[in-house]
């Protein structure tokens, strides 16, 4: 058998407890009512804007806030722009995903309605800026553990993929998860694969993961 054998066996259950957990997630998470999830985006918020990782970064990515039950990122993408740092959200090439530059807070504002499901704004056919180099990079997840590992809203997670590639930079990035509290599980764990990327810290309104 072979290595690449190996891993897909090996990957199997993975993929099929954690849509399992998604399943669990996704009913947990519609049942939280909205003016918590605007309270608690409201702590992480000022938690973010006032960390030394955010206040040294100058070049930032952030997702656009889409799922119902996330922390929203609004506050965060205003603050950017107010503190004349350089914003990027993610794009979907069809293949990949690549984080582009916004270049203003219209720009951003004009997108804002046009997020996907998946947190991937339909953008414009202007040439953007790639971005080839982030100071911070700040990641949705659906729910993480206490080990600091994530789940992601779907099976197919860009995200993996686009930090491994960050990892090769001259200066990689440093990762920042935001959550709600109901989306750190106390008494259990994400199962993952070495594909999986762990975030450097997640941020949530009650508890900090390093």
């Amino acid at each position: 058998i072979t290595h690449s054998e190996t891993y897909l066996f090996m990957e199997q259950p993975v993929r099929a407890l954690n849509e399992t957990l998604r399943a669990e997630m996704r009913r947990f998470l519609n049942e939280i009512p909205p003016d918590q999830i605007e309270r608690e985006s409201l702590i992480v918020n000022q938690k973010v804007i006032e960390s030394e990782r955010y206040r040294t970064s100058k070049r930032i990515s952030v997702y656009i806030s889409k799922q119902r039950a996330e922390i929203s990122t609004k506050s965060i993408i205003y603050d950017i722009f107010s503190k004349e740092k350089l914003c990027y959200v993610p794009r979907w090439t069809g293949a990949s995903m690549e984080m582009v530059k916004l270049n203003s807070l219209q720009d951003y504002l004009s997108l804002e309605d046009s997020v996907d499901e998946l947190g991937f704004p339909t953008l414009d056919n202007q040439e953007r800026e790639i971005a080839t180099q982030l100071d911070l990079i700040i990641i949705p997840g659906m729910a993480y553990d206490l080990d600091g590992n994530r789940l992601s809203y779907n099976r197919e997670d860009p995200y993996n993929e686009y930090l491994a590639k960050c990892e090769r930079w001259k200066s990689p990035p440093k990762i920042m998860a935001l959550a709600l509290d109901g989306q750190i599980l106390r008494d259990g764990n994400v199962p993952v694969t070495d594909e999986n990327r762990k975030p450097h810290i997640i941020l949530s309104p009650s508890q900090d993961i390093w």
